[in-house]
């Protein structure tokens, strides 16, 4: 185990006297299981109402009196210029707890996310994204999986065969981030010995599939966009998955989440501030 141990410790950089004689003082210890806790989804990047009524007027509504153009003029007397495409990214934070019993640290591997918007709706999308984590200073590190990543052997536990009909490039990932804050990344998130740790991991959804989805809404609320009153754009979503963590003896250890229901609303303002 000793050996075991120091092979899990070397690829985080973890290679100082100090904590590779803590592992050799605690090598004979049998590994202890983590527990994983889901804590919530929260919605930290979305497109103001404003702009999303700007967007979808003259996709929704049809031209006056069949002039061609006169949808886009109305729209936007209403709502003004319709924004980029680009500039309408809808992003989530997923938070995870890690309690770590053991008296030695352990990594987060993988991390496996499915997100269906408009559950109960006929046009339902699903997305799926699958994250491998990099030691620390790995050059080029996107988190993209390699061969066997997020897979299990457990039927209690997804895996990334059960999101097989999962749209593409519908939920891209942006990497993880701790309590301690910081831009997300995807270097491996430690969970220090004997402690507890608030993983945070940011999904985006493709601009393009998600606005298509909720082009719905937009045609349901057609009337109050040719008479230039507000629109709310709310998302019920379902999500659910599975992290997979390293923990010594035990080798690597799937724990699953979810399913976890909700609606975000679309804002009217940011809601974070600008982190570049």
């Amino acid at each position: 185990m000793r050996r075991l141990l120091s092979l899990l410790l070397l690829p985080l950089g973890l290679t100082s006297c100090d904590i590779l004689q803590q592992v050799a003082e605690n090598a004979d210890l049998q590994a202890l299981m983590p527990t994983v806790a889901f804590q919530d989804a929260v919605l930290v990047e979305a497109p103001s109402q404003a702009a999303l009524r700007a967007y979808y007027c003259p996709r929704v509504v049809a031209d006056p009196f069949g002039v061609p153009g006169g949808a886009k003029t109305l729209c936007q007397g209403f709502f003004g210029v319709a924004p980029a495409l680009s500039s309408l990214k809808v992003s989530f934070d997923l938070g995870f707890l890690v309690d770590n019993p053991n008296r030695f640290p352990i990594p987060v591997a993988e991390l496996l996310t499915g997100a269906l918007v408009f559950p109960d709706k006929s046009k339902q999308s699903l997305g799926a994204a699958c994250v491998q984590f990099c030691a620390p200073g790995t050059p080029g590190c996107t988190g993209q999986p390699g061969p066997g990543a997020c897979q299990s052997s457990s039927k209690d536990i997804k895996s990334a065969a059960d999101f097989q009909n999962a749209a593409a490039q519908f939920l891209l990932a942006s990497g993880v981030s701790t309590a301690l804050g910081g831009k997300p990344g995807f270097e491996m998130p430690q969970v220090t010995q004997e402690s507890k740790v608030l993983v945070k991991a940011r999904f985006t959804f493709g601009p393009q599939a998600l606005l298509g989805v909720m082009e719905q809404l937009a045609y349901q609320s057609v009337d109050q966009l040719k008479a230039g009153k507000a629109v709310v754009f709310d998302v019920p979503y379902n999500l659910e998955g599975t992290v997979w963590l390293n923990v010594g003896s035990l080798g690597r250890v799937a724990a699953g989440f979810g399913p976890s229901n909700g609606t975000w609303v679309l804002p009217t303002s940011a809601l974070l501030p600008d982190t570049k």
